[in-house]
Protein backbone atom coordinates (compact mmCIF):
# COMPACT_ATOMS: atom_id res chain seq x y z
CA UNK A 1 0.00 0.00 0.00
CA UNK A 2 3.02 2.47 0.71
CA UNK A 3 4.50 1.79 -2.58
CA UNK A 4 1.10 2.44 -4.19
CA UNK A 5 0.41 5.46 -2.44
CA UNK A 6 3.95 6.91 -3.34
CA UNK A 7 3.99 5.83 -7.10
CA UNK A 8 0.51 7.47 -7.12
CA UNK A 9 2.56 10.55 -5.24
CA UNK A 10 4.93 10.97 -8.07
CA UNK A 11 2.63 10.57 -10.99
CA UNK A 12 0.06 12.82 -9.70
CA UNK A 13 2.85 15.36 -8.75
CA UNK A 14 4.50 14.78 -11.83
CA UNK A 15 0.74 15.73 -14.26
CA UNK A 16 0.95 19.01 -11.80
CA UNK A 17 3.75 20.08 -12.55
CA UNK A 18 3.08 19.39 -16.56
CA UNK A 19 -0.19 21.47 -15.91
CA UNK A 20 1.50 24.45 -14.28
CA UNK A 21 4.21 24.55 -16.77
CA UNK A 22 1.58 24.50 -19.46
CA UNK A 23 -0.76 27.13 -18.12
CA UNK A 24 2.44 29.39 -18.00
CA UNK A 25 2.84 28.59 -21.64
CA UNK A 26 -0.33 29.73 -22.50
CA UNK A 27 0.13 33.45 -22.18
CA UNK A 28 3.63 32.88 -24.49
CA UNK A 29 1.71 30.72 -27.30
CA UNK A 30 -1.59 33.24 -26.95
CA UNK A 31 0.66 35.91 -27.90
CA UNK A 32 2.66 33.78 -30.22
CA UNK A 33 -0.97 33.89 -32.46
CA UNK A 34 -1.45 37.15 -32.17
CA UNK A 35 1.77 37.96 -33.70
CA UNK A 36 1.20 35.51 -36.58
CA UNK A 37 -2.05 37.39 -37.44
CA UNK A 38 -0.63 40.83 -36.55
CA UNK A 39 2.52 41.27 -38.68
CA UNK A 40 0.60 40.87 -42.03
CA UNK A 41 -1.70 43.36 -40.72
CA UNK A 42 0.81 45.62 -39.48
CA UNK A 43 1.48 46.19 -43.56
CA UNK A 44 -2.18 46.22 -44.60
CA UNK A 45 -3.11 48.99 -41.70
CA UNK A 46 -3.23 52.37 -43.51
CA UNK A 47 -1.16 55.31 -41.92
CA UNK A 48 -2.53 58.15 -40.46
CA UNK A 49 -3.11 61.42 -42.82
CA UNK A 50 -1.34 64.23 -41.50
CA UNK A 51 2.06 61.97 -39.98
CA UNK A 52 1.67 59.09 -42.62
CA UNK A 53 2.38 56.65 -39.70
CA UNK A 54 1.15 54.14 -37.53
CA UNK A 55 1.03 52.42 -34.33
CA UNK A 56 2.91 49.10 -34.38
CA UNK A 57 0.80 46.72 -32.94
CA UNK A 58 3.37 43.57 -33.22
CA UNK A 59 5.88 45.69 -31.40
CA UNK A 60 3.57 46.34 -28.89
CA UNK A 61 2.90 42.77 -27.90
CA UNK A 62 6.63 42.21 -27.69
CA UNK A 63 6.59 45.13 -25.09
CA UNK A 64 3.75 42.45 -23.49
CA UNK A 65 5.69 39.67 -23.44
CA UNK A 66 8.38 41.30 -22.03
CA UNK A 67 6.67 43.04 -19.50
CA UNK A 68 4.32 39.76 -18.28
CA UNK A 69 6.59 36.57 -19.13
CA UNK A 70 10.08 35.55 -17.93
CA UNK A 71 12.92 36.05 -20.29
CA UNK A 72 13.14 32.56 -21.96
CA UNK A 73 10.03 32.42 -23.14
CA UNK A 74 9.56 36.82 -24.20
CA UNK A 75 13.13 36.05 -25.55
CA UNK A 76 11.99 33.10 -27.88
CA UNK A 77 9.04 35.02 -28.75
CA UNK A 78 10.58 37.50 -29.63
CA UNK A 79 13.09 36.19 -32.05
CA UNK A 80 9.99 34.20 -33.78
CA UNK A 81 8.32 37.61 -34.32
CA UNK A 82 11.22 39.48 -35.63
CA UNK A 83 12.05 36.22 -37.98
CA UNK A 84 8.41 36.39 -39.18
CA UNK A 85 8.60 40.14 -40.10
CA UNK A 86 11.80 39.60 -42.00
CA UNK A 87 10.12 36.88 -43.79
CA UNK A 88 7.35 39.38 -45.11
CA UNK A 89 9.42 42.45 -45.36
CA UNK A 90 11.39 43.43 -48.66
CA UNK A 91 15.33 43.42 -47.70
CA UNK A 92 17.73 40.38 -45.77
CA UNK A 93 16.66 38.84 -43.17
CA UNK A 94 17.78 40.39 -40.03
CA UNK A 95 17.02 43.91 -38.82
CA UNK A 96 13.54 42.95 -36.80
CA UNK A 97 15.06 39.50 -35.54
CA UNK A 98 17.78 41.28 -33.93
CA UNK A 99 15.52 44.84 -32.80
CA UNK A 100 12.99 42.17 -31.76
CA UNK A 101 14.92 40.40 -29.53
CA UNK A 102 17.15 43.09 -28.30
CA UNK A 103 14.03 45.39 -27.02
CA UNK A 104 12.41 42.01 -25.46
CA UNK A 105 15.37 41.86 -23.47
CA UNK A 106 15.80 45.65 -22.43
CA UNK A 107 12.08 45.82 -21.64
CA UNK A 108 12.44 43.07 -19.34
CA UNK A 109 15.37 44.28 -17.79
CA UNK A 110 13.63 47.83 -17.42
CA UNK A 111 10.88 46.37 -15.77
CA UNK A 112 12.36 44.67 -13.26
CA UNK A 113 15.13 46.76 -13.19
CA UNK A 114 12.34 49.49 -11.74
CA UNK A 115 9.79 47.21 -10.36
CA UNK A 116 7.17 48.06 -13.21
CA UNK A 117 4.37 45.51 -12.01
CA UNK A 118 1.42 48.25 -12.77
CA UNK A 119 -0.51 47.66 -15.80
CA UNK A 120 -0.58 51.39 -15.81
CA UNK A 121 3.25 51.21 -16.77
CA UNK A 122 2.42 49.11 -19.76
CA UNK A 123 1.75 52.01 -22.17
CA UNK A 124 5.30 53.57 -21.08
CA UNK A 125 6.71 50.00 -22.11
CA UNK A 126 5.51 49.49 -25.40
CA UNK A 127 6.30 53.52 -26.76
CA UNK A 128 9.70 52.69 -25.58
CA UNK A 129 9.99 49.18 -27.45
CA UNK A 130 8.45 50.26 -30.73
CA UNK A 131 10.79 53.40 -30.66
CA UNK A 132 13.61 51.24 -30.08
CA UNK A 133 12.51 48.55 -32.72
CA UNK A 134 12.19 50.82 -35.50
CA UNK A 135 15.09 52.79 -34.68
CA UNK A 136 17.18 49.99 -34.79
CA UNK A 137 15.60 48.65 -37.83
CA UNK A 138 16.38 51.83 -39.19
CA UNK A 139 19.69 51.86 -38.67
CA UNK A 140 20.39 48.57 -39.28
CA UNK A 141 19.00 49.14 -43.21
CA UNK A 142 21.04 52.21 -43.09
CA UNK A 143 24.24 50.43 -42.21
CA UNK A 144 23.65 47.54 -44.65
CA UNK A 145 23.26 49.79 -47.41
CA UNK A 146 25.87 51.51 -46.04
CA UNK A 147 24.55 54.76 -46.07
CA UNK A 148 26.44 57.09 -43.70
CA UNK A 149 23.82 60.34 -43.82
CA UNK A 150 21.13 59.86 -40.92
CA UNK A 151 17.75 61.84 -41.54
CA UNK A 152 16.26 63.25 -38.49
CA UNK A 153 12.84 62.58 -40.30
CA UNK A 154 12.28 58.98 -39.97
CA UNK A 155 13.05 59.74 -35.96
CA UNK A 156 10.17 61.90 -35.46
CA UNK A 157 7.77 59.37 -37.30
CA UNK A 158 9.46 56.68 -34.87
CA UNK A 159 8.39 59.08 -31.79
CA UNK A 160 4.52 59.75 -33.06
CA UNK A 161 4.24 56.23 -33.85
CA UNK A 162 6.08 55.09 -30.44
CA UNK A 163 2.82 57.68 -28.61
CA UNK A 164 0.02 56.39 -31.38
CA UNK A 165 1.35 52.64 -29.99
CA UNK A 166 1.03 54.25 -26.28
CA UNK A 167 -2.79 54.92 -26.62
CA UNK A 168 -3.65 51.13 -28.68
CA UNK A 169 -1.74 49.39 -25.74
CA UNK A 170 -4.18 51.28 -22.87
CA UNK A 171 -7.27 48.98 -24.14
CA UNK A 172 -4.72 46.01 -25.50
CA UNK A 173 -3.15 45.95 -21.93
CA UNK A 174 -5.97 45.57 -19.98
CA UNK A 175 -7.89 42.76 -22.20
CA UNK A 176 -4.17 40.84 -21.97
CA UNK A 177 -3.91 41.43 -18.06
CA UNK A 178 -8.00 40.17 -17.99
CA UNK A 179 -6.76 37.08 -19.46
CA UNK A 180 -3.39 36.82 -17.34
CA UNK A 181 -5.25 36.81 -13.85
CA UNK A 182 -7.79 34.40 -15.37
CA UNK A 183 -4.82 31.89 -16.13
CA UNK A 184 -3.13 33.14 -12.61
CA UNK A 185 -6.61 32.30 -10.76
CA UNK A 186 -7.10 28.25 -13.00
CA UNK A 187 -3.73 27.83 -11.40
CA UNK A 188 -4.58 28.43 -8.56
CA UNK A 189 -7.34 26.12 -8.46
CA UNK A 190 -5.24 23.52 -9.93
CA UNK A 191 -2.94 24.08 -6.96
CA UNK A 192 -5.59 23.58 -4.17
CA UNK A 193 -6.80 20.29 -5.86
CA UNK A 194 -3.35 19.18 -5.88
CA UNK A 195 -2.81 19.75 -2.24
CA UNK A 196 -6.61 17.98 -1.67
CA UNK A 197 -5.18 15.05 -3.54
CA UNK A 198 -2.60 14.47 -2.06
CA UNK A 199 -3.97 14.34 1.50
CA UNK A 200 -6.00 12.20 0.53
CA UNK A 201 -3.18 10.03 -0.08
Amino acid sequence: MTTMAAGGFRMRSLGADLGRKAIYAVPALFCLGFCIVVVPLQMILPSLPPVFVKPDLSAMLIAYAAFRLPLIPSFGLAAAVGFWRDLLTPGPIGPYLLAFTLTSILVFLVRHGLFLDSAWFFPGMAALATFVILGMAHAIALLEHRQWVWSVAPWNGFVISALLTAVVSVPTGWFFDWSWKLLLSRRSVDKEDDLLEIEVL
